[in-house]
């Protein structure tokens, strides 16, 4: 599950990979993609990604994933709060990444 401290991380990877792979082109970052890209990478966009995640506020939910529906009413901090919230042993926690406001 994503933590706060799971999103340092992929900070972390994305400074490198902006400062260390960027400058060299998709043939030296291909490599590094599970799926493949048909198109450039642009510096904006890993830029704009840097800062979402840089910004974003992390929230967990309950969800029911045969129902595709919310088992929990708010969005919550912790996940083990939303996991003791639901009190539906079939739900599962969904993360939610919300833009700042």
């Amino acid at each position: 599950m994503l933590t706060r401290h799971h999103l340092a991380v992929l900070r972390a990877a994305l400074q490198f990979f902006d400062e260390e792979l960027m400058p060299h082109g998709l043939r030296t970052m291909r490599p590094y993609f599970d799926e493949p890209l048909h198109r450039t990478l642009k510096p904006s966009e890993l830029r704009e990604l840097r800062a979402f995640l840089r910004d974003c506020e992390l929230k967990y939910v309950g969800y029911d994933p045969a129902s595709g529906r919310l088992t929990s009413p708010k969005r919550s901090l912790s996940a083990e709060k939303t996991r003791l919230g639901t009190g539906d042993p079939a739900s599962q926690i969904a993360v939610i990444l919300l833009p700042p406001s």
